[in-house]
């Protein structure tokens, strides 16, 4: 494992946020940007953007033992006319999934996975399209021990020891996945979204009025993103919260949701739709009560009250 050397902090502290509703509790500070970020658990997986000495590299923070493992060897990475980097990350159970690209007309996708305790690499997939294509190649949120990807309209969900849990094909291209207690969401295009369990049976179908860019379970609740509106459905019961344009939804657990835009994280309770933390950052991650919050190099852990 590699660890330690390649961040200028890990630390561990008991410092106020200034934020209403949340306390930060360790950080920590990595060679270069973080570019995705996911949280399950006691861990975080986020990707660092190419450096002049090291390709897009993915990383696993365990909160417990406060130890940062590097998944692969340091190496460099060549300069495309369209660039690089890493379009989605997951982690659940020491194992993290992630997506790269690379290319110039034709763009190569590449999905990769490895643990903490082989912390090698391995492709799962490799498929190339034209630039112009949408990204073919889509990581969902994992958790439960079950990590979601698609292919298109395939979807494939892996376990944390990386078997095969189940693949289903939807009707239409997948957008988004995420995965908890047993349950995969599963949204494509259209604003369709089924309901997996653990071997690929339908549990339930939901149809949205328009377009779902994002997906999420809070609880027993489905989290839906249509444009600037979240939706939250239980049942027949269901809420709606409007968020800025542009902005994404990253994570929700149990009663919080969490979205990003314009240089902010939000941290939204679900039970009456008000914001509970508001800090500067790129991307947030949710585990339990703990909140994560990407900014530049740095990842702050924060615990909500």
């Amino acid at each position: 494992m590699r660890r330690g050397s390649i961040f200028l902090a890990a630390l561990s502290a008991s410092l106020c946020t200034g934020v209403a509703g949340a306390t930060s509790q360790s950080f920590i500070v990595g060679r270069s940007t973080v570019t995705a970020l996911a949280a399950d658990g006691d861990q975080a997986a986020f990707a660092a953007a190419r450096t002049a000495s090291d390709c897009d590299r993915a990383f696993i923070w365990q909160r417990l033992p406060r130890r940062v493992v590097q998944l692969g060897k340091k190496q460099r990475c060549s300069i495309t006319s369209t660039g690089r980097g890493v379009a989605g990350i997951a982690v659940t159970g020491g194992r993290a999934l992630w997506v790269t690209y690379a290319g110039g007309n034709d763009r190569d996708w590449q999905l990769w996975t490895a643990s903490i305790t082989r912390t090698a690499p391995r492709q799962v997939q490799f498929v190339t399209r034209s630039v112009d294509e949408p990204q073919p190649i889509v990581v969902g949120s994992a958790g439960g021990g079950l990590l979601p990807y698609a292919v298109d309209a395939t979807v494939t969900t892996l376990r944390a020891n990386g078997t095969t849990a189940f693949s289903w094909t939807a009707a239409l291209p997948v957008v988004a996945l995420a995965a908890a207690d047993g349950r995969v969401a599963v949204a494509e295009e259209g604003g369709r979204v089924t309901v997996l369990d653990t071997r690929g049976k339908i549990m339930s179908v939901d149809l949205y009025a328009s377009d779902v860019s994002a997906v999420a379970f809070a609880g027993k609740s489905l989290l839906v993103q249509r444009g600037v509106t979240l939706e939250l459905r239980r049942g027949a019961a269901t809420h709606e919260y409007t968020i800025a344009p542009d902005a994404h939804l990253d994570d929700a657990v149990g009663k919080w949701a969490v979205w990003s835009g314009d240089g902010l994280v939000h941290v939204l309770q679900l039970l009456d739709g008000t914001e509970a933390s508001l800090v500067k950052g790129s991307a947030g991650a949710l585990a339990g009560n703990r909140v994560y919050v990407a900014n530049g190099r740095t990842i702050t852990l924060r615990t909500m009250q």
